[in-house]
């Protein structure tokens, strides 16, 4: 990280976003301007990390419950066992080890916390790429209805997704058994972002495979956050709005399915989808068939 200013302007205005931030209560795009801000700014990652210590204290104390009786005799082992000459000097009083192992814990916390924040960020960044999944769902299927009672012919979809996109059709059908492929179209959301669109119907609800292009982007934070690894492709999971979503990243692509199904069951749907999906984006990218890039947050 380079260290920024802290008294900038923009720092000022990122910092009044933190809350927000970490509550999960900002827009997509201002999620990704404060992460990527964060990632290169010494001083406000700092001043996030304090304010996630005080919350961290306020939930303990609210959630407070007595320790077992056991465990001050235990923590006093453990540290005797630890250090044994240091404690050959001091006189043996629940006080000292409760002392001693007090700071032992806070150094521990120091360090657990440093990986709990890069797990957070991680976190953070995945749910605002996922959020563009989820929120194509919800503007194009959901609350747009913009499908048939009765499935359009296969060939006129193809038709609608034209000559770039037609072939990734037959993979999406083969690989959802159970559901019905009712529409699929090139839609928009959000502005001048673009959307690869496949909506199904089955299993008692209306279930979207989106794709769109990424941008330097990308999802592999790290194995923590990974839900599956299905051919090679990691599969991350989140529950936004509602729904449930899965996404992954193919060479230039984000793919997205998108339901109120239960997680667990989105990961099983998406674990056989995702490979073919990925080597036909792939295929398509290398043949120069496929659209030019645009922004991740246009």
């Amino acid at each position: 990280m380079s260290a920024i200013n802290f008294g900038s302007k923009q720092c000022e205005r990122i910092r009044g976003q933190l809350d927000a931030y970490l509550s999960n209560e900002l827009l997509v795009e201002t999620t990704g301007e404060v992460a990527k801000h964060l990632a290169s700014c010494v001083a406000c990652s700092r001043e996030l990390e304090s304010l996630m210590r005080v919350r961290d204290a306020l939930r303990s104390v609210v959630g407070k419950r007595l320790p077992p009786e056991h465990l001050g005799a235990a923590v006093r082992t453990r540290i005797r066992k630890a250090q044994p000459a240091f404690f050959s000097f001091l006189p043996v009083r629940p006080a000292w080890a409760i002392a001693y192992a007090s700071l032992a814990i806070v150094i521990a916390a120091g360090v657990a916390g440093q990986q709990w924040l890069k797990v957070r960020s991680g976190r953070q960044m995945i749910a605002t790429v996922l959020t563009l999944g989820v929120r194509d769902h919800l503007h194009c299927a959901i609350r747009g209805h913009h499908y048939p009672d009765v499935a359009y012919p296969l060939d006129e979809l193809s038709k609608k997704l034209g000559s770039s996109y037609a072939a990734l059709l037959p993979v999406v059908e083969a690989r959802l058994p159970g559901f019905q492929i009712l529409e699929a179209h090139i839609c928009y959301a959000g502005g001048r972002r673009m959307y690869v669109h496949f909506i199904a119907r089955g299993r008692g609800t209306i279930l979207s495979v989106i794709l769109t292009r990424r941008e330097g982007e990308g999802l592999s934070a790290g194995r923590f956050l990974v839900a599956k690894t299905s051919g090679g492709v990691h599969l991350y999971d989140a529950n936004l709005e509602g729904m449930s979503v899965v996404g992954f990243e193919a060479r230039d692509y984000f793919g997205f399915v998108v339901s109120d199904l239960g997680i667990d069951e989105m990961v099983q749907l998406a674990s056989p989808l995702a490979p073919p999906l990925r080597d036909a984006l792939n295929a398509g990218t290398e043949r120069g068939a496929l659209p030019p890039r645009r922004s991740l947050f246009s």
